[in-house]
């Protein structure tokens, strides 16, 4: 006679389950498992903790949630994941984060906002503790979306303005990098000095343009229009601008952006036979995994990439703690490494 076989049952273990093979009762697992503070006998912790790990027991984070326990989940959302800066952000925000013992999702909207709404949308639902935002396109609909669920956050780079004055944000001097690079260059006697950048409609990017602009007033220097020169972010768009450069009248260039722009107009002008600093004077905004395999080395502006992932994962933190926590702005600076990219030249 063929017996009947019984299915395998695929049914996560619960906390009843634990409970009943730990011999001990629902609140006393739920004590041990989520190392609650209140008094239990080493030797019935243990039997719980055996218990759990024999069942393959993994707390539900999501019903922890609803009952207003976290989740242990964090969130970043960047608008360049591939741009080197917002990587290296991401990966201090993530250790930051580990430390304290949760995870993060990191998220990329691709500089698009109605991406960036969407993912937004999916990790409220997902009931995330809190989220890290560099803003797409610097919009502030998406932040403000955040604030009216009650998500923590901070906003990253991009600040929101005046709209929502009392935001969190963490960021960098871009206004610092442009004058710094002009400076140097300055500083070599070079006083026919463009600037090549991102036609942007994001404000704190054209920072940098004004930092150059500063430097060169401040150095009695007379601004040429026609050596400010702005294009996409990309590849092409720095091939594009390299290619409007009046190499015969400038002496220096302040490459405003990195990443896949800075690699177009260094390699056209590598195509061109311009050599650095023979020829031309260079200072690069940003680091680039790529600029050390450049020879001669590059002079950058370092921006506080590092600084920036851990400042702003320790503010969320913080205000996971303490929800009506204010920093308002946090402003980081930069620093100027030197490279064999400038030739002090005399005078103009």
């Amino acid at each position: 006679m063929c017996r009947p076989t019984t299915k395998a049952s695929t049914k996560a273990p619960t906390i009843k389950d634990v409970a009943a093979r730990a011999r001990t009762s629902i609140a006393t697992v739920s004590y041990a498992l989520n190392n609650n503070e209140r008094y239990l006998r080493p030797e019935l912790r243990e039997r719980v903790l055996l218990a759990a790990d024999a069942l393959g027991y993994v707390k539900n984070a999501a019903a922890s949630s609803l009952k207003g326990l976290q989740r242990g989940i964090l969130a970043i959302l960047v608008p360049q994941f591939g741009n080197d800066f917002f990587t290296r952000i991401c990966v201090e925000v993530e250790a930051v984060a580990r430390r304290a013992g949760f995870i993060v999702t990191i998220c990329n909207s691709n500089e698009n906002p109605d991406q960036e709404r969407s993912i937004l949308e999916r990790l409220v639902s997902q009931r995330i503790d809190g989220c890290i935002l560099c803003p797409a396109l610097s919009r502030t609909d998406n932040a403000l979306f955040l604030k009216r669920h009650h998500v923590p956050s901070v906003i990253l780079e991009r600040s929101l303005g005046r709209q929502t004055p009392d935001h969190d944000f963490i960021g960098h001097d871009n206004f610092q990098s442009g004058y710094l690079a002009a400076r140097k260059l300055l500083e070599a006697g070079h006083r026919r000095i463009a600037y090549l950048g991102w036609n942007s409609p994001i404000p704190n990017i054209h920072d940098r343009e004004h930092g150059y602009r500063a430097a060169l007033v401040e150095f009695g220097v007379e601004i040429r229009p026609e050596w400010v020169l702005l294009g996409a972010l990309t590849y092409d768009g720095g091939r594009q601008l390299a290619e409007l450069l009046p190499l015969g009248e400038i002496s220096a260039v302040v490459l405003g952006t990195h990443h896949e722009m800075a690699k177009g107009i260094l390699l056209c002008l590598q195509e061109k036979d311009i050599r650095w600093p023979d020829d031309l004077s260079l200072v690069l905004i940003g680091t680039p995994e790529w600029s050390d395999l450049l020879r001669p080395s590059l002079a950058c502006v370092k921006r506080p990439e590092l600084e920036m992932g851990g400042a702003a994962a320790s503010l969320l933190l913080e205000k996971l703690k303490n929800p009506t926590l204010r920093r308002t702005r946090q402003v980081l600076p930069t620093r100027f490494i030197e490279g064999r990219s400038i030739r002090v030249v005399n005078g103009s």
